[in-house]
Formats: structure tokens, C-alpha cells, sequence
């Protein structure tokens, strides 16, 4: 037995010998991992500036002036004067209606003025007979007994009721005046006459049609200004502040793509419309060639600068993750997340808004991989 042992003991020691030799082995063949703490990166600074450039928008041409014409009396049509297409100049003679209701009102009216104008005269005569009358008795009545109290209270008395009635005679002349003047007036509208200088773009009326007082319906004509026409843009609200004043635009339309337009900025809402958030501004454009035509479609390149200097970035350098939109500013050697937000693009940069300063150091490459906090290794292209 103990001859047993010893032979045992020996070969387990060398066998456990060549285990752990072996094990050592093993682990002198594995190549060591070590994560890297420092990230190498190619960093660039901040820029501050004011560039300007422009952008493409839509834009739409429109009359200086522009107004549909309705007849403001019922009547009938007796003759149209002019036709779609044919320039007229201001109160000129368009079209004449017929309405013979208007014209007996105004004849009644004549008459009933007439009528207001001989009282007038009557009621004037009476109260003058009247206070001469009162006047007499007045000088007379200085002689004792030659005229009684009462019959002078009563020449006062008519000289003051016949003044009161040349008043009220004053005033109904006056309203018949007045009614007389309105259906002279009506009589002038049955002749329909241009507002402005223009071009007769729409007609829709014959001789004999039957037309209505008012807006109702179908205007009689349509009468456009196109000698200056306004080309109105919509500004989008991050353009909205970067109109400069007095500036110009050019622009081209679909029937002539070849030759561009020129226009300078007249007026501006200076507010929003709620409806798409865009502000309108209006451009002066002379049409004396008549070669454009309202209601026309623009592409118009608008001139846009900011009021003053602004920070852009390289676009590699801004990161949009799930948490926020970044940039990687380097500071002591370590990665720092910086909130921003972005702005206008010009080429290879785009203008940022967030805590950052003119020059600072930030990563040119931009990615999540590159921790806040972590350390770096910073190197300029």
C-alpha cells in the first residue's frame, strides 16, 4: 500500500505541473485589450458672419388697380360703349342705362321744388306786408286813441306768425333741394363711366339686358390698371427680419423663362398672416411693354441679410440625436455638448444660435460616439 502511494504522489505533482504550465502558456498567447480613453479629432473654430445671398420664393402679379363696376340704379341697358380688351381713359363713357321710373321721380322732385320756391316767395311777401303793417300801427298808436291795445297786440302777433312760416317755407325748400340733388344724382348713374385709367378686362352685358342696383350678380365690367403691376411674395417668418429696405429682386415668369425682371421693394405688412406665417411684401414693377400680365406666376430670387453678424459652423459639425441637437465644443482637452439651433445654410456652413463665442473650438466631424465629458486628443486639418 504505502509502495502504491508513493508512486501516485509523484505523477499527480507532474501532471498538475504541466496544467499550470501550460495555462500560462495559453495566457501569454492572448493579445491584451485595453478601450482607449482619449478620442483623436479634427477640430475647426466658430465663425461669426453676415453673409447674404438669396433665396428662390413664389410670387404672383397683380393690377395696380383693379375694381368690378355694378350699376347703382335698376334699369336697362341702352348702349355699351366699349368691349373686353379696349383701354379707356378716367370717366370715360362706358355704358348708358335707361330708367324711366328714375326719370319721373326726378321730374317730380323738380316740381315739388318749384312748388317749396313760390310759398317760400308767398309766405316772404306776407310777412314783410305784415311787419310794415305792425310798424305803422306802431307810429300811429303814438297818438292818443287813434288805435286800440288790442288791435296792435294783433298785428304783433300775425307779423310773428307769419315770420314763423317763412322759416318752415326756408326748410322745405331746403328738402326739396336736397331730394331734388339725390335723383339728379340717380339720373347721373344711369351713365356708367371709368373710375381710372385702364383696360376693360371682363364684360357681361348686352343692349336691352335688364340690370340690378347694388353688387348682386355679375359686375357690368371689369376695369385693370396694368400699366404698374405688384408682385407680392409671401416672406416665410425666418426671412421675415432679413429684407433689406429699398431692395431689389429680379424675377422671371413662365412665358418668358429667358428674360429676367427687375423690381424694388414698395411697401411691407411688417406683420404675419396667421394662416401660413409669412409676412407679404409687395414689389413695384413698371409694365409700360405691357410684355407681363397680371395674375402671372414669378420665381423671384430674393436678396436675404441678416441686421448683423450671426455664428456658423461647418454642417458636419452639428449632431441631431434623440436627446438634443449638439455641437461638440473642446475645452481643456475634453468633449463638451453645446445646445443649439440651427439657422440659414450658405454652402458647407450653417448658422447656429446657442452658447458659444466667436472662435471657440469645436469638433469638425461631429458624432454621438464622442461622449460629453470624454477626453480628446484635438487636431487641426
Amino acid at each position: 500500500m504505502r509502495t502504491t502511494l508513493k508512486l501516485i504522489g509523484p505523477a499527480l505533482l507532474s501532471a498538475g505541473l504541466t496544467a499550470c504550465s501550460s495555462a500560462v502558456s495559453n495566457d501569454h498567447d492572448k493579445p491584451a485589450r485595453k478601450q482607449p480613453d482619449v478620442q483623436a479629432v479634427v477640430v475647426t473654430t466658430v465663425q461669426s458672419l453676415q453673409p447674404s445671398r438669396q433665396v428662390t420664393l413664389p410670387g404672383e402679379l397683380k393690377p395696380w388697380n383693379r375694381v368690378s363696376l355694378y350699376a347703382k340704379v335698376k334699369g336697362y341697358v341702352r348702349d355699351v360703349a366699349v368691349d373686353r380688351g379696349t383701354a379707356v381713359r378716367k370717366g370715360q363713357v362706358l355704358a348708358r342705362l335707361e330708367a324711366p321710373e328714375v326719370l319721373a321721380e326726378l321730374g317730380q322732385a323738380q316740381a315739388q321744388l318749384q312748388a317749396q320756391q313760390a310759398q317760400l316767395v308767398e309766405q316772404t311777401t306776407r310777412a314783410r306786408a305784415s311787419r310794415l303793417t305792425y310798424q305803422r300801427m306802431v307810429q300811429t298808436a303814438q297818438m292818443e286813441g287813434a288805435v286800440s291795445l288790442n288791435e296792435l297786440d294783433q298785428a304783433h302777433a300775425r307779423m310773428q306768425a307769419d315770420s314763423a312760416m317763412v322759416a318752415v317755407a326756408r326748410g322745405s325748400v331746403q328738402a326739396a333741394k336736397s331730394n331734388y340733388q339725390a335723383k339728379t344724382d340717380l339720373r347721373q348713374y344711369l351713365t356708367i363711366t371709368a373710375p381710372f385709367d385702364g383696360v376693360i378686362i371682363e364684360r357681361s352685358i348686352s343692349p336691352g339686358a335688364l340690370v340690378g342696383a347694388g353688387d348682386s350678380g355679375k359686375p357690368l365690367f371689369v376695369l385693370e390698371d396694368n400699366r404698374t403691376l405688384r408682385l407680392t411674395v409671401a416672406i416665410p417668418e425666418t426671412f421675415a427680419n432679413e429684407l433689406p429696405r429699398n431692395s431689389s429682386v429680379s424675377f422671371t415668369v413662365n412665358a418668358i423663362p429667358e428674360k429676367p425682371f427687375t423690381a424694388r421693394l414698395a411697401r411691407s405688412a411688417e406683420s404675419l398672416v396667421e394662416a401660413n406665417r409669412a409676412m407679404m411684401a409687395e414689389f413695384d414693377v413698371n409694365n409700360a411693354s405691357h410684355q407681363l400680365k397680371s395674375g402671372m406666376y414669378a420665381d423671384v430670387k430674393l436678396p436675404i441679410e441678416r441686421s448683423g453678424k450671426t455664428l456658423f459652423v461647418p454642417k458636419t459639425s452639428v449632431v441631431s440625436s434623440s436627446e438634443k441637437q449638439f455641437v461638440i465644443r473642446v475645452r481643456d482637452g475634453r468633449a463638451q455638448w453645446v445646445s443649439v439651433q440651427k439657422g440659414n445654410v450658405v454652402d458647407s456652413l450653417v448658422e447656429v444660435f446657442g452658447d458659444l463665442q466667436p472662435g471657440t473650438t469645436i469638433v469638425r466631424t461631429a458624432s454621438e460616439e464622442i461622449r460629453d465629458g470624454q477626453s480628446v486628443n484635438a487636431r487641426q486639418r
